[in-house]
């Protein structure tokens, strides 16, 4: 998420030889390694790409394939070929990040105090027959990445409102035939009553904690030495795709629903003051913007 944010692009030699990082603590994926390579404009140069990818350890070839996957699903165009060409997102990729920017910086605003809980639960349900099950799927996806629970069936429920991302996400037919919203301050499932036994039960603790140890890894294990801009940008690939796996299974709960030294935003704390730190020393690399 954090890695499909883009500024201008690092412009390394063309050689194959590359600095590597040592002992990475996560596997970065070659979808995440190409986000993070796109700039302020959305393009990106392969040569770039590709020292950073080896720098990875993720060999070119690697590369080349995510370019065709995601060239083919309508995510970038590529322009040339081999280490002299570029690429570029498409208008439907760009959408795509702008959501998955909003989502982190969410957490971030909520970690600093920015966004206050109001205690109210959000309820949205759906009963959508087979023969439109595209949209049921759409729509269950769609709250499922948002971070809302089910509670029943076709009912879920978040502490937040979701309205805006829902409707940023799915089409406004979806929506205006299918969705039925509500809100409540006074929402009680069997064997849960107070707000914290809610949220434990429905999103666990454990599970979100659980989703953090790839960035704790990364963070546990800084880089050594000084750093040049190939070995800049694998570290800050490292850093996000770390917080992206996280991310992809917290809910991003109110504080007010967790514990008081919640060890997720304590590693988001940790993650930010080295990604700042980065940023500080390498403004201009494309993660940054």
């Amino acid at each position: 998420m954090i890695s499909s944010v883009s500024a201008t692009a690092p412009s390394p030699s063309p050689t194959v030889a590359s600095p590597t990082v040592a002992s990475p603590t996560v596997t970065v994926s070659a979808r995440t390694l190409i986000d993070g390579s796109f700039n302020a404009a959305g393009e990106a140069q392969l040569a770039a790409v590709y020292d950073v990818g080896l720098a990875l350890g993720i060999a070119e070839q690697t590369v080349r394939l995510a370019l065709r996957r995601m060239q083919a699903a309508g995510e970038l165009t590529q322009i040339g070929r081999g280490r002299a060409g570029r690429i570029e997102r498409t208008p439907d990729a760009r959408a795509r990040t702008r959501r998955e920017r909003a989502l982190v910086d969410f957490a971030f605003a909520q970690d600093a105090g920015s966004v206050v809980w109001d205690e109210k639960w959000r309820l949205y349900a759906f009963s959508i027959p087979e023969r439109s099950r595209a949209e049921r799927d759409a729509l269950r996806n769609a709250l499922v990445w948002l971070g809302a629970a089910p509670i029943g069936a076709g009912m879920y429920a978040s502490p937040h409102e979701l309205g805006d991302e829902l409707a940023a996400t799915l089409s406004p037919t979806t929506i205006e035939r299918w969705l039925v919203r509500a809100t409540s301050t006074d929402l009680t499932l069997p064997g849960f009553s107070t707000h914290q036994d809610i949220a434990e039960g429905l999103w666990p603790a454990e599970t979100t904690i659980a989703a953090y140890a790839p960035l704790a890894a990364v963070l546990a294990s800084p880089a050594n030495g000084s750093l040049d801009e190939i070995a800049a940008s694998a570290r800050a690939l490292q850093l996000a795709e770390g917080l992206d796996q996280a991310l992809a299974v917290d809910p991003l709960l109110p504080g007010e629903l967790r514990q008081a030294d919640w060890e997720p935003k304590r590693l988001r704390g940790a993650f930010m003051a080295e990604w700042e730190t980065l940023e500080q020393a390498w403004p201009t690399l494309p993660m940054f913007s």
